[in-house]
């Protein structure tokens, strides 16, 4: 199946490719692009200390400690996690499942700055603009 083009969303200091067609925002540290009830959304944020690759499993507790307090105050639960690369920089990666529906977040932890990638679906929906906004994450 071939793969519809893409639309490029650039925020401050990062890009990334959503599918055509999704309304497209753009705030200080924030882009995002939605359809209905699913979005792609990267954030980006200031960190107290400089991060390093070789912190990688160090900062592993912190974010999953986030994230089940991110599922107790949206009543869902931590569905799944694991290790993927974003921007060239290997990542954190957790699911939440709220209801009938998943919230993917990313870590790209870089220097000084934490950029939160979040792609929210329905649960029956495929992953692929989930994908799409993990493969096509890069800093500018």
């Amino acid at each position: 199946m071939k793969q519809e083009a893409a639309q490029t969303v650039t925020g401050r200091g990062f890009r990334f490719e959503a599918p055509p067609g999704w309304r497209v925002t753009v705030e200080m540290q924030r882009a995002s692009a939605s359809r209905d009830d699913e979005l792609l959304q990267v954030a980006a944020f200031p960190l107290q200390r400089p991060y390093s690759a070789a912190l990688f499993t160090k900062v592993e507790r912190e974010l999953r400690t986030r994230m089940a307090q991110v599922a107790e105050e949206t009543g869902g639960t931590v569905s799944g996690g694991g290790a993927v690369t974003a921007g060239g920089i290997r990542s954190h990666s957790y699911d939440v499942t709220i209801g009938d529906h998943v919230d993917q977040y990313t870590f790209v932890l870089r220097g000084m700055r934490e950029f939160q990638l979040l792609c929210r679906r329905k649960s029956s929906s495929a992953d692929d603009a989930c994908r799409r906004l993990v493969t096509t994450f890069h800093f500018v």
